[in-house]
């Protein structure tokens, strides 16, 4: 994106500025203060950013149904019981199909 003929460091996709931001605040966040951070980061509607949370989100049986173009590796996101979100490590959070934690 250009600003008033100078170069802004933006990320080219939501996805993209949704995990630089959850590594930038050393991989868990609230939600609110997730979005606070991406929408900080580039042009995106406010829904856009949301969908994109949950879109991205492993442990949601839901997003796999309504965001079926979004592949299980493109998903980096796991929310916690407690609402925050953090970078999901399989090794850590356990592995999950469909949403679903598969033992």
């Amino acid at each position: 994106m250009v600003i008033l003929g100078g170069r802004r460091s933006e990320p080219e996709t939501c996805p993209a500025a949704l995990h630089a931001a959850l590594v930038k605040m050393g991989g868990r966040a609230s939600a609110h203060t997730l979005f606070e951070q991406v929408e900080r980061l580039g042009h995106w509607t406010k829904s856009h950013i949301w969908q994109t949370m949950f879109a991205h989100t492993v442990n949601i049986p839901a997003s796999y149904h309504l965001f079926g173009l979004v592949t299980p590796d493109q998903r980096f996101i796991f929310l916690r019981e407690d609402g925050n979100y953090e970078l999901y490590d399989g090794n850590w959070h356990g592995r999950y199909e469909m949403g679903k934690r598969v033992i």
